[in-house]
């Protein structure tokens, strides 16, 4: 699986002369070892618990950066940007009720048929959003019903 890495970005942020300050590799060491898509609040306050002089900015900068150098990848949920330390091909799993997102292999879903779009688009990838209910949120329906 090819995941965010400390080892990779701390050779990235050499590379190009950046500093590697310890915000920044808290930033990384916390994803890295996400197993949820955080939005760009949850990582700061992760960080902040850490280092409670880490700036709004240097988060949001720091999660840019990594996004333009292909280390994290984005996802859009119902409006809110969250990010993905996975960078294998996968698709989402989106739980409707507590919205939790899981990653889904691309083995799971049947291969998608090739097709063609109108005019001149060239598929290159996609990816899918499932929608439904966690295993949690059934369990705990069902726990209420039952």
């Amino acid at each position: 699986m090819k995941r965010l890495a400390v080892q990779n970005v701390t050779d990235l942020i050499r590379a190009q002369g950046l500093k590697l300050t310890p915000q920044r590799l808290a930033i990384v060491e916390y994803l890295q070892q996400c197993t949820h898509h955080p939005t760009a609040d949850e990582v700061w306050s992760a960080v902040n618990a850490k280092f409670p002089m880490a700036s709004r900015a240097t988060v949001y900068n720091t999660l840019n950066w990594l996004l333009e150098s292909g280390q994290l990848a984005e996802i859009q949920q119902d409006g809110v940007m969250r990010f993905d330390p996975n960078l294998d091909p996968h698709h989402h799993f989106v739980c409707r009720r507590c919205g939790r997102v899981e990653d889904v292999d691309y083995d799971v879903i049947a291969p998608w048929p090739q097709c063609t779009l109108p005019g001149r688009h060239v598929i290159e990838g996609f990816e899918l959003t499932l929608r439904g209910l966690c295993a949690t949120c059934v369990q705990t329906t069902s726990d209420v019903t039952s």
